[in-house]
């Protein structure tokens, strides 16, 4: 296999016969593409079904003695799979599980085995899509949004080993997630800066606070991890919820568009507010508490970029885009 980053740790053919032993037999099996932190695999069993395979990516060090994994991302296949578990009579099409293996007797990583989900990776199928197609998925992903806000947790923050990145408090949480962010990109020689982000927090204390239910919230829910039907807009899938947490639902809406700092998409919002029964409101303190979680995330894709090994001409557009728009997130905070 090609082309593999360095968190991406796939299995081989002797492997994934061990692992899967109790589904079925491996006929064949291909690296799936657009992932950019763990190795997924669609594997074909005798009879024709098709599965999915995701490793962990391996707590191993660089030359430099750095872990590639940032502070919020030990840990997280686990994680997924119990997320997976919460989401499961929600009516929500995410896959299932059908395997997991977190034994490390096969491999030095873990390994979750799901169902596969039809349909296109909507970053594929959008420019091809109606408008009317593709604001079905808009209000689609807005209601399944809401339908997460229906669990609760435990803690606010990443559920992972017992909410080790977690709090009481959503502002505590926020504070030490920020403080985590700030850390790795130090270790990484990156410029997040540090002292603009701790100033943005504590001028978005005060809207923090107004959270106090930690609802689970899928962060991550960019284009790429929706799965469409390209003729009609439909969403078939839904997938990667290793980096959901427990929190403020208006970070779920926020999660796919990380590189904006205005309202969000029409159609999401309104499929949410169908999902909720009420109407979305963004007042003051909304808006700060996005423009937070924004900030958040362009450290942590500007930082990333060293540990994925992530190369190309794209990344110098990459990087201007998160400047850019860190410093209008910044101006809406006031720091």
């Amino acid at each position: 296999m090609t082309d593999l980053l360095p968190t991406q740790r796939p299995l081989a053919r002797d492997e994934l016969e061990a692992v899967l032993a109790p589904l079925g037999r491996v006929t064949d099996h291909w690296l799936l593409s657009g992932g950019t932190f763990s190795a997924v695999q669609g594997v074909e069993l005798d009879g024709g079904g098709t599965v999915v395979v995701k490793t962990s990516v391996p707590e191993v060090r660089d030359g430099a003695g750095r872990s590639r994994l940032l502070g919020y991302e030990h840990d997280m296949l686990r994680s997924e799979r119990d997320n997976l578990a919460l989401v499961a009579g929600l009516g929500i099409p995410a896959p299932r599980v059908l395997l997991e293996d977190f034994s490390r007797a096969v491999a030095d990583v873990d390994v979750l085995v799901m169902s596969l989900v039809p349909g296109m990776p909507w970053d594929d199928a959008t420019a091809v899509m109606t408008p009317e197609a593709n604001a079905r998925a808009f209000h689609e992903v807005g209601e399944i949004l809401a339908a997460l806000g229906g669990v609760r947790g435990a803690r606010f923050g990443f559920p992972a080993d017992g909410f080790r990145l977690g709090d009481d408090t959503w502002p505590g949480f926020l504070r030490r997630l920020v403080a985590s962010a700030v850390d790795d990109a130090a270790a990484w020689g990156v410029d997040v800066e540090a002292g603009r982000l701790a100033a943005a927090v504590e001028a978005a204390s005060g809207a923090l606070a107004e959270v106090t239910a930690p609802t689970l919230v899928h962060a991550d829910l960019w284009h790429g991890n929706v799965l469409v039907d390209p003729q009609t807009g439909e969403v078939t899938g839904v997938v990667d919820f290793e980096r959901s947490l427990f929190g403020d639902p208006l970070w779920g809406l926020a999660g796919g568009e990380t590189h904006s700092s205005g309202p969000f998409e029409p159609a999401k919002v309104r499929g949410y507010e169908a999902g909720t029964g009420r109407p979305l409101v963004m007042d003051d303190a909304a808006v700060r508490r996005v423009a937070l979680y924004r900030l958040w995330s362009m450290a942590v894709q500007l930082t990333e970029i060293e540990p994925r090994g992530f190369a190309g001409d794209w990344l110098d557009g990459h990087r201007a885009s998160i400047r850019a728009n860190r410093d209008r997130l910044h101006a809406i905070l006031g720091v």
